[in-house]
């Protein structure tokens, strides 16, 4: 329920407490950094009087990219080749033997490193697929030197991590890497039989990661959540612990492809499972020198009128995407998110288009307009907007909401322990 103009949010959350729904609220309102607690007689007042209080200041309204010049991070696709067959790969449609044309791989970079374009600060690059971006290994090797020398030359910092399946390495790689401190992310389900199952050829992953821990290459995993690997989830925490402790993050996230749950009902479990799961190792594994992630970790922190930024992603044809889960003219929603290409004179971009693209987001859509969650999901990612069943959609937003909600209570929890000596439970066992 929205209150008012200055985005105020009555939650109940009485149900979770055996209690009735509106018995317990969280007064909340993102923009204002507002979140208390207040019992049915007093939460409609409450607000009434946050409202006054704070109507009159002006809040911070995270801004929106309004060109292409504005962005820091380029996400490079070399190639659409891949040697694995993912069974939840996003890009699978997308697959041929297209390479980034170097003449158009070096004009791309110039753009991205450019002090005529933004001035000399940190830059990154995330170089993934697409396909797998090491197969390619000269384009891949000439965009890392390239840019970083460029950066060198004009006075930029270049961050730059590969994203990789595993299953490409030799000593030039390596070599390279530890030159301009690359850093690598390698996707990796951890156990034998799901790896296997998921994305095959486990031995050579293994083999290529313990090669990376001989090294001093910052090295991530991510792991990919599926409905067959979510009873797995803590072993395989604990298995990244005791056979990789050289890797520095680990993350694990849900899976995208609602054709892998057979009903929204399932997906609803699915999730609920991942989230208690995810809290749970959270928990036991925080203190381990090897960070755990998800998206979702900073939302409750984090402001933003869209999911994601939009990308500045330069995909193998030699075009920018909005986003890089759609890379390739064989995929269905190519043409709706290409906004510019790298042509014989250089960049060029639809900035009309490319602003349509970015003012798609949680201040657009009617269905986010009363959502308390809108601020911090920023709406919820264009991609999935555009595959999912509306049904299946419901699912990742009533996520979104629970997971929000849950870290509103785990703060208010920590706050009423600091203030009063009490639990979150015990004060609203104290509501008549």
């Amino acid at each position: 329920m929205n209150t008012d103009s200055t985005e105020i949010f009555i939650i109940p959350i009485g149900d979770k407490y055996a209690k009735k729904p509106d018995h317990v609220n969280i007064i909340y309102s993102p923009l204002h950094k507002i979140c208390c607690l207040a019992d049915q007689s007093t939460a409609l007042q409450l607000s009434n009087d946050l409202y006054l209080k704070n109507r009159e200041k002006q809040p911070f309204i995270p801004p929106l990219k309004q060109s292409p010049d504005e962005y820091t991070t380029l996400s490079l696709l070399p190639n659409h080749i891949c040697n694995f067959r993912c069974k939840y790969c996003y890009s699978a449609a997308g697959r041929s033997k297209t390479i980034i044309e170097r003449d158009k791989l070096k004009r791309g970079l110039d753009f991205f490193v450019n002090p005529d374009r933004i001035p000399p600060q940190t830059l990154k690059m995330f170089i993934s697929g697409g396909g797998e971006p090491l197969l390619t290994w000269e384009d891949t090797k000439f965009a890392i030197t390239y840019a970083c020398e460029r950066a060198l030359e004009y006075g930029f910092t270049l961050w730059v991590s590969i994203i990789s399946n595993g299953s490409v390495i030799n000593e030039e790689i390596i070599n390279t890497l530890e030159k301009y401190k690359c850093s690598i992310c390698i996707s990796f389900e951890v156990l034998e039989p799901l790896q296997n199952e998921l994305r095959g050829n486990y031995r050579k992953v293994c083999n290529t990661l313990r090669e990376y821990g001989k090294t001093d290459i910052p090295v991530m995993l991510n792991s990919t959540i599926t409905p067959l690997s979510i009873p797995y989830m803590e072993e395989m925490v604990q298995e990244v612990m005791d056979q990789y402790p050289f890797v520095r993050n680990y993350t694990l996230e849900p899976v995208t492809d609602y054709t892998l749950f057979e009903s929204p009902e399932a997906m609803r479990d699915f999730y609920r499972q991942f989230s208690n799961t995810y809290r749970k190792i959270r928990a036991l594994y925080s203190q381990n020198k090897t960070s755990l992630w998800f998206t979702l970790e900073e939302m409750a922190d984090t402001l933003k009128m869209r999911y994601c930024p939009g990308k500045l992603c330069l995909t193998p044809e030699g075009t920018f995407s909005i986003c890089h889960c759609t890379s390739s003219p064989l995929e269905e929603r190519y043409q709706k998110c290409q906004y510019g290409q790298v042509t014989n004179e250089g960049v060029t971009f639809d900035l009309k288009k490319f602003r349509a693209l970015i003012h798609t987001n949680g201040l657009s859509r009617e269905k986010c307009k009363d959502c308390f969650a809108r601020w911090n999901c920023g709406g919820e990612c264009l991609t999935r907007w555009d595959q999912y069943p509306a049904a299946y959609m419901d699912e990742v937003c009533r996520f979104n909401r629970g997971w929000l909600c849950e870290e509103l209570e785990i703060r208010l929890d920590k706050q009423y322990r600091e203030e009063r000596g009490m639990s979150l439970r015990e004060v609203i066992n104290s509501y008549k």
